[in-house]
């Protein structure tokens, strides 16, 4: 594409833009609401509070979240955060830095808001952690305090966690930590009007998490909302419903744009596909928010037709890992052209993101570069390749990508950062309408007698098959072609099993001999972590031990 044809192309993003902006409601303020929203932002500044407070400005008595606890309005959320902020600010410790250790529910919304607005940085810190990994990040990212859930009390207590634990797990659970943070001391309502620091957990799926560390800025927040806007159509007063974890870019992204815009948020502390549908129902759920393999369970489900046809669902936002062709056609065929699929990065942010009709035409396209994003594809030689051609992914955005938190007790590895494009690890290419395609993970790729293969082009093709409802390939060793392809199976329910010689002569006139794997194993689930990605390490170790 052209220079002149991409600056054509983001002015048209950007008054698309515009024009969803003010369609969404966003915009539209009576003038006793222009004075609340005046006052809220003098008094929370360029942080993430002033999302809430805004809101709580502009909607008070319209219902903010709906979680396993019940429903709280606008006005009630922002109160019960500013009741915790100044509580953590009246109480005896000097607080630089709160880690938020809490599912999705209220507690977490309020916790992490609460440090924004208390001026600290904020450590989100990934739910799924085994008890010696949290320890090991707790010693990292040494925050002053953690605001946790009940459940992971005993695991905060194991890891010789040095800082203040305090439990905000339930309502009553957070009034009680805010009567003993207080005391008797007076009560001062006044807060930080510049934004500490937000750190997001890189997915961890080639050893313990890093934390990415950055200072969210208006125009950033500005930029991802009016993307959302254009790209996702979110609207004032939707009901969305969040699956991903609030602790993932993914879900905190979803969680923090709905509360700029007044959408009410429903929510729940694990995800069950069946609970998902209900809501559906129930709540008469607008836009939706969920990983891949979230979408695959629910397509799964046995209501999942019956509610499709019934339902007020206008957006599907996908997105946090790759989704296949064959999920995006089987969703499209049962709930229509209303699945966005979103690509980004811990480190870069969001990318880009490909709308429906996007989707209608090139069902594994990851779209166009989001509002205020610029992408290049480098070559092996660093420079960069034409259109259609591979190559890495280089990433500059509204974000930014200063680093990972360092390491004290070794070193810590920093992604590449090329005159402000920070590569993301991942390779693909764009076309010549500026659509982005991903080929895989760099790390991923395995070199099968001399050549190249990324896992991620095997697992498209075999999730066509009409047997197969998920895969996942590996490369492992092997004396001949250095290494070989093994692909891990999961039959869809009404299959008892798929045969290896099926799945190869299926294979043949898909991808070229070379990728067709060597091995098949028939497997129960993939494991993925919380986001959605594919634990392949797990896979190999698995396979390893079987296979002796």
């Amino acid at each position: 594409m052209s220079a002149k044809a991409s600056a054509r192309g983001r002015r048209r993003q950007w008054l698309e833009a515009a024009v969803a902006l003010s369609r969404s409601g966003a915009l539209a303020l009576s003038p006793m609401a222009t004075g609340r929203v005046i006052s809220a932002l003098g008094r929370h500044g360029a942080t993430p509070a002033s999302l809430l407070a805004v809101s709580a400005a502009r909607y008070p008595d319209r219902v903010a979240i709906i979680d396993d606890e019940g429903s709280l309005t606008f006005a009630e959320l922002y109160q019960a955060t500013v009741d915790l902020a100044v509580a953590l600010r009246e109480s005896n410790q000097h607080i630089s830095s709160v880690g938020v250790l809490c599912r999705n529910h209220r507690g977490f919304v309020i916790g992490f808001l609460a440090s924004a607005m208390i001026g600290s940085d904020t450590v989100s810190i990934n739910t799924e952690l085994p008890a010696s990994q949290l320890a090991a990040l707790l010693n990292r990212h040494t925050p002053d305090v953690v605001l946790h859930d009940l459940e992971f009390t005993e695991a905060l207590h194991a890891s010789d966690f040095g800082g203040r634990c305090i439990c905000i797990d339930s309502d009553s659970d957070r009034d009680a930590a805010i009567r003993a943070l207080r005391g008797s001391r007076t009560r001062r309502n006044s807060f930080a009007r510049s934004a500490g620091r937000i750190t997001l957990l890189t997915s961890g799926t080639t050893g313990l998490a890093k934390g990415v560390p950055r200072t969210v800025r208006p125009m950033g927040i500005a930029q991802l909302a009016a993307t959302g806007a254009a790209r996702g159509g979110l609207r004032s007063g939707d009901v969305a419903l969040i699956g991903p974890p609030f602790f993932h870019g993914f879900g905190l992204l979803a969680l923090l744009g709905a509360i700029a815009l007044g959408v009410t948020t429903v929510t729940h502390r694990t995800f069950a596909a069946d609970g998902v549908l209900r809501d559906l129902e129930r709540h008469r759920v607008t836009i939706m928010f969920a990983v891949p393999v979230m979408i695959q369970r629910i397509l799964d489900a046995p209501s999942a037709a019956d509610v499709a046809r019934r339902s007020s669902l206008r957006v599907v936002a996908t997105g946090a890992a790759p989704i296949t062709e064959a999920t995006v056609v089987r969703f499209r065929g049962m709930f229509g052209d209303i699945l966005v699929n979103g690509y980004g990065s811990t480190e870069a942010g969001v990318v880009s993101i490909a709308t429906a009709a996007d989707l209608a035409k090139f069902p594994a396209t990851a779209g166009r570069a989001a509002l205020g994003v610029s992408i290049r594809i480098i070559d092996d030689d660093g420079n960069l390749a034409p259109s259609g051609i591979s190559g890495r992914i280089l990433v500059r955005g509204p974000l930014g990508y200063s680093g990972y938190t360092p390491d004290r007790n070794g070193v810590t590895h920093h992604k590449d950062v090329v005159d402000g494009y920070v590569d993301t690890g991942d390779v693909g290419y764009v076309d010549q309408t500026g659509l982005l395609f991903l080929r895989g993970r760099s790390d991923d790729m395995i070199v099968s007698g001399g050549e190249n293969v990324f896992p991620l082009e095997v697992e498209q093709a075999l999730t066509r098959h009409c047997k197969v409802a998920d895969a996942a390939v590996i490369g492992v060793d092997d004396e001949e072609f250095g290494q070989v392809l093994r692909a891990f199976v999961v039959a869809r329910d009404d299959v008892n099993a798929i045969e290896r010689d099926e799945l190869s002569a299926y294979l043949r006139g898909m991808v070229e001999r070379y990728k067709i794997p060597k091995q098949f194993f028939d497997v129960s689930e993939i494991p993925r972590n919380p986001s959605g990605k594919t634990l392949r390490r797990e896979l190999l170790a698995q396979s390893i031990k079987e296979f002796k």
